[in-house]
């Protein structure tokens, strides 16, 4: 497959990625109240998931182990995937996030974007 396959498979999987970090703010901050408190829980739930994503599953993580890699993606997706439910959000969003997430994630660790 082309370079322009790879270039748009990593096109989808960092709007994936921008997409999970908009829900897990956005339901920290629905989560905590709509004030300054809710702000603050989800700047921090923001924060924590990038550290996570930096250490654990990022394309160079600091720790460089498959399973905590996995487990980290997995538990990062389906909070925002709880968060959406739990929020209220229409049932047909909630599976449209969570097969958009799933089929971009099991594309980028098929070949060829894995050898990328």
């Amino acid at each position: 497959m082309g370079t322009a396959y790879l270039w748009s498979l990593a096109a989808l999987l960092f709007t994936s990625e921008v997409l999970m970090l908009g829900v897990l703010g956005g339901g920290a901050w629905a989560a905590a109240g709509r004030g300054w408190p809710g702000v603050l829980a989800g700047l921090a739930a923001v924060v924590v998931a990038v550290a996570l994503w930096a250490l654990f599953a990022s394309p160079q993580p600091v720790v460089d182990m498959i399973v905590a890699k996995y487990a980290v993606k997995i538990g990062l997706y389906a909070a925002a995937t709880a968060l959406l439910v739990a929020a209220g959000i229409r049932a047909p969003i909630v599976w449209a996030f969570a097969v958009f997430s799933l089929v971009v994630n099991i594309a980028a660790v098929l070949p060829p974007y894995r050898d990328f």
